[in-house]
């Protein structure tokens, strides 16, 4: 009877092997969890949305104004008390016609003034008086959002001239060399991770399918994105951008980028005045210093652990959310090694390493962001 020891080419399951090797490596990938399964070459997956609760004047308004202009009117509702940064008045909403409020000025004993353009407005509540009728209050559907699976895939070929021959470190040629492709698999999916675009052709199976990267996702209208201009980048650039993340009830914990932007974040030790950032030793014979983590100055515990990645654009820096990010192979396609030499009569061996991949990133445009157009010099 033959039994499983029997046979030498089974596929071999290279899933796990493919994790250990990543998380070895110094790259964004190497950060990501792979979690579950996907079901379908079209990934989907739900974002749920807390209802807004801030929004901006659209234009400057009078200390005699009842109709004010806001960005969005479909965010508030008749009833509603609002509040103004910067200004202590408080108006209560009476009417709404698309992105135009009406308005009770001087609400609750506040005094009415004049505010300028682009103030933020805050819904402070919207108080039921007593033994009203049930409302009908908007509640956000979850929405969806998606992003396809992506063959990656590679063959070591190896002669079987030099699979005879003796090797001083290597007891296994074939291995050494699937090996090898994993991790060149693991590069070239940590930079299909970044820049990938989300793309199927569905009209023509033999384009392959690409997954979308993290710029794909991040760099949107709506996100939280900062165009610096060409500017050398500061601790208040990386603070501005932490800020709006956090208004958006986002909690970033990885700073992403490369060594340039690695050195500028290293540059702030410099710069910090009086007590710069030191950890030595009494033996310690070295000079220098590196900076591993950027706090924001906003007391909420962000802290950033910052991942430099030789790939990731120069003038480019991502803030993600970790716990909203996954790589996810489809179901039954995790990396597998299998027998890929033609015949016996074949003078050499060949495995391919094949699986099939996809990203998540949830909440893209709330719990993550960029600051692109970074000086490079």
């Amino acid at each position: 009877m033959n039994t499983s020891y029997d046979f030498a080419n089974l596929k071999r399951d290279l899933g796990e092997t493919f994790e250990t090797l990543s998380k070895g490596r110094h790259n964004l990938l190497s950060v990501i969890p792979i979690v579950g399964q996907a079901k379908n070459y079209k990934h989907e997956w739900l974002e749920d949305v807390i209802e807004p609760t801030i929004d901006a004047l659209d234009g400057a308004v009078l200390d005699t104004d009842l109709t004010i202009d806001v960005d969005n009117g479909s965010k508030f509702a008749v009833g509603d008390i609002l509040a103004f940064d910067g200004y202590d008045e408080v108006v209560r909403v009476t009417a709404i016609t698309d992105d135009a409020l009406t308005v009770s000025r001087a609400y609750g004993g506040t005094s009415a003034v004049g505010m300028a353009d682009d103030t933020v407005v805050r819904v402070v509540s919207r108080p039921r008086s007593e033994g009203s009728d049930p409302g009908f209050d908007a509640v956000a559907e979850p929405s969806s959002e998606f992003n396809f699976t992506q063959i990656f895939d590679r063959t070591a070929k190896v002669s079987k001239s030099a699979v005879a021959a003796e090797h001083l470190a290597i007891d296994d040629l074939v291995d050494f060399h699937v090996k090898h492709h994993l991790e060149l698999l693991q590069i070239e999916m940590n930079a299909a991770a970044i820049y990938g675009r989300r793309y199927a052709n569905t009209s023509d199976a033999s384009i392959p399918r690409t997954m979308g990267g993290i710029l794909y996702f991040l760099d949107q209208a709506g996100g939280n994105v900062i165009d610096n201009s060409a500017a050398a980048l500061s601790a208040e650039d990386l603070n501005d951008l932490i800020e709006m993340i956090a208004a958006d009830g986002g909690r970033p914990d990885l700073l992403v980028c490369n060594t340039i932007q690695a050195r500028a974040i290293s540059a702030f030790n410099a710069e910090s005045g009086s007590a710069p950032i030191v950890r030595t030793t009494w033996s310690d014979e070295r000079t220098g210093g590196a900076v591993y983590e950027f706090v924001g100055d906003l007391p909420l515990g962000m802290v950033e652990r910052i991942v430099v990645d030789t790939a990731f654009p120069q003038d480019k820096i991502a803030l993600l959310d970790s716990s909203k990010l996954a790589l996810v192979p489809l179901r039954g396609r995790a990396f597998r090694d299998l027998p890929a030499t033609p015949s016996e009569a074949s003078d050499y061996i060949a495995r391919r390493i094949i699986g099939e991949y996809t990203l998540e990133v949830r909440n893209a445009a709330f719990a993550h962001g960029l600051l692109k157009n970074l000086a490079v010099s």
